[in-house]
């Protein structure tokens, strides 16, 4: 009896032997085509399957494989994928298919790069008095917030040469009430008491203000 176990035993392993030793190899290596410089971590895979493998550190790879015809997929990030169809894997034997793999190219027709200029800085501020033919001050809304102030009467208390009277008419230092003028993004704003040609500058809170610009000097 222990010897027809021990036959059994030795028939089995025999068996298995020689069903492995049936399956095939696919076997190559992956390079970049302009380069020629190996490529790590490519897939090699069948399609429609789980049967697949990556190349290794030097760009070689072996996929093992049941004999018969194959297509084969290698992809790659940013690497065209290839197909090759018609593979066929023998029983026992090795079959070699090197890759060489081409950059992927995207052609654009225009690229169109927008920016809004921020003006709502100290240092945009800064740029705009030297750039500026007459002589300007003023605040930008990240002092405004650093400061504190709740409007924008508030705020022109801190530029130089400039007063406030009654917590909202505002005077520029050696201008008169008739020369001031208030614009809101380029547009004059008219004055709601007729006894002043100032605006009343308490009316517009300080969190929508990208900044204050204040013309020391006669302009058109």
């Amino acid at each position: 009896m222990p010897n027809k176990q021990l036959l059994l035993l030795i028939a089995c392993f025999l068996l298995g032997s020689s069903v492995f030793g049936q399956q095939g190899f696919l076997r190559g290596q992956v390079i970049d085509s302009k380069t020629d410089e190996t490529l790590v971590g490519v897939t090699i895979f069948v399609p429609g399957t789980t049967q697949g493998t990556t190349t290794d550190l030097d760009g070689n790879y072996k996929l093992k494989l049941e004999p018969g015809v194959y297509t084969i997929s290698v992809s790659y990030i940013s690497y065209e994928t290839q197909t090759f169809t018609d593979m066929h894997i023998k029983p026992g034997d090795e079959s070699t298919l090197d890759v060489d793999l081409e950059e992927m190219t995207t052609e654009l027709w225009e690229v169109v790069i927008t920016a809004k200029a921020r003006q709502n800085t100290d240092a945009s501020l800064l740029l705009m008095q030297k750039k500026s033919a007459s002589m300007i001050d003023g605040i930008s809304s990240r002092a405004i917030s650093r400061l504190g102030d709740s409007d924008a009467a508030s705020a022109l208390r801190r530029v130089t040469g400039v007063s406030v009277q009654a917590g909202k008419y505002i005077f520029v230092r050696g201008l008169g009430d008739r020369y001031t003028k208030i614009t809101l993004n380029g547009a004059d704003i008219p004055a709601m008491d007729p006894r002043k040609n100032t605006v009343q500058m308490d009316i517009f809170p300080s969190n929508v203000i990208e900044n204050i610009i204040v013309r020391k000097t006669f302009t058109p």
